[in-house]
């Protein structure tokens, strides 16, 4: 899968994100944060990170061995209330 970096947005501090493994091309992957509920079958999103990505059905080895996107984790825990 191939991520392409774009700009972060702002978000709303009342606005809900969820986390979801996106593995990478080179193996392994990572967890980043998308806005919403939860993942809906979209074929594609942007992170919170501003990373352009495809999204596929993730294993549960995927949910235990992906670390969690620190750009994502700094944006989400950076915006103020």
């Amino acid at each position: 899968m191939n991520e392409i970096q774009s700009e972060s947005r702002e978000v709303g501090a009342g606005e809900r994100h969820f986390w979801f493994p996106i593995p990478s091309t080179e193996g392994g992957g990572v967890r980043h944060a998308f806005a919403g509920r939860r993942w809906e079958g979209e074929a594609a999103g942007t992170s919170a990170c501003g990373s352009e990505v495809a999204f596929a059905q993730p294993t549960e080895v995927d949910w235990i061995c992906f670390p969690t996107c620190a750009d994502c984790y700094s944006f989400l825990t950076g915006r103020t209330a």
